[in-house]
């Protein structure tokens, strides 16, 4: 029998037409996992609150995050807050020595990072980066491709994140003037594992509100970035378009010895079949002869070995993020998605903003544990929401 570890989260969700992921993770884990147990709840709305008491009885409910530190004992948190709140609670954790995983982006703002960092390294507890998009099984069947020598070193990526997301615009408000660029760790999270180096300069460019007229929104914001050793990665993110293919995360890496894709298969539309229209493509020059793209009949969230967790969301994969979680909480670390990993993927699409905020003028991206702290007045204008 593992040893019990008491989680507590905050952001359960209100709003009962969502399945809301803090509410969805916290059943998931008490229901499924072995030694799990809710410590306490915190969430601002009364209504969340609410549906928290009722879904588990006896388990400490509260507005007061500070109230819930000092009155839970709790190994673990889970943050399933709007992004903005993030880091806020990351850190107060972390000084609390509790183990954190949080939901992406790591932080909203530059600052954020720097001091987020800084209460990571101070602490006796380590922090994990929720993304999710970084355990679907192509993306290790693409790092054993390179392993094996078939596809070489990745020299130019795009990559996109297409997703018409106006129906949650109720639901989810903050979702209406978000900023597209700055979720960009679904997209970047798996470059970032196959070409193994940050990214280092980016020039961006946002097209504005053309749908809807309304200030404040972005259609579509794309980036160019490129790493110290000239790899070039192109990421495109648009929530709010009129495309009929649904939510859509593609990646496309051009290889020294060859190719490699997860890309949309066309001409399927239908968004309820999202996980059946992407295809698993690649090509090598070290199969001799062979001159064409290979299929490998991969799905694009379930793993093999979790075949039976599929239906735990995302197509099992929030069940590998959790599992590996708390194994790592049982051992004492290391992170299986450490914070400067979360990191590497959440700054560039900061930089990435300040960009467009400038008409895509080209800006170094640092990270905290090169010691310069950026010039935190650049931020001005970015937004919280």
């Amino acid at each position: 029998m593992p040893r019990e570890i008491r989680l507590g989260l905050v952001g359960y969700g209100s709003d009962p037409r969502e399945a809301g992921r803090g509410r969805t993770l916290l059943k998931m884990v008490v229901s499924h996992m072995e030694g799990i147990k809710a410590a306490g709840i915190c969430d601002i709305n009364p209504n969340a609150r609410e549906m928290a008491g009722k879904d588990f009885p006896g388990v400490p409910v509260t507005g007061d995050f500070e109230k819930m530190l000092a009155e839970c004992p709790m190994d673990a948190l889970l943050i399933e807050t709007p992004a903005h709140l993030h880091a806020h609670f990351a850190i107060k954790a972390l000084q609390s020595n509790i183990h954190v995983l949080s939901d992406i982006p790591c932080v909203r703002t530059l600052e954020e990072g720097w001091s987020l960092w800084e209460a990571q390294e101070k602490s006796k507890a380590f922090y994990m980066t929720g993304a999710n998009a970084n355990m679907p099984g192509w993306i290790d069947s693409a790092l054993d491709l390179k392993k094996k020598g078939l596809l070489g070193d990745p020299f130019y990526v795009q990559t996109a994140y297409i997703h018409d997301c106006r129906d949650l615009w109720e639901a989810t408000p903050w979702r209406k003037t978000g900023i597209p660029i700055m979720y960009c760790t679904h997209s970047l999270g798996p470059v970032l594992k196959l070409i193994e180096e940050n990214l280092a300069w980016v020039s961006c460019f946002d097209t504005g509100s053309h749908i809807n007229k309304e200030e404040g929104q972005h259609d579509a914001m794309t980036a160019i970035f490129r790493t110290p050793s000239n790899v070039v990665v192109h990421l495109l993110t648009s929530f709010i378009n009129n495309s009929p293919m649904g939510a859509q995360h593609n990646y496309r890496f051009f290889t020294t010895k060859g190719a490699f894709e997860r890309t949309l298969a066309y001409p399927t539309f239908q968004s309820s079949e999202r996980a059946a229209q992407q295809r698993t493509l690649f090509y090598s020059t070290e199969l001799y002869g062979y001159k064409n793209w290979i299929e490998l009949p991969i799905d694009g969230h379930t793993r093999p070995e979790y075949e039976s967790k599929k239906e735990l969301g995302h197509g099992g994969i929030d069940y590998v993020m959790m599992e590996r979680f708390f194994k790592a909480v049982r051992t004492g670390g290391p992170s299986p998605i450490s914070l400067r990993e979360g990191l590497s993927m959440t700054l560039p699409g900061i930089y990435a903003y300040l960009s467009s905020q400038r008409g895509g003028e080209l800006l170094r991206i640092t990270y905290p544990w090169e010691g310069a702290k950026p010039d935190i007045k650049a931020e001005k204008g970015v937004s919280r929401q």
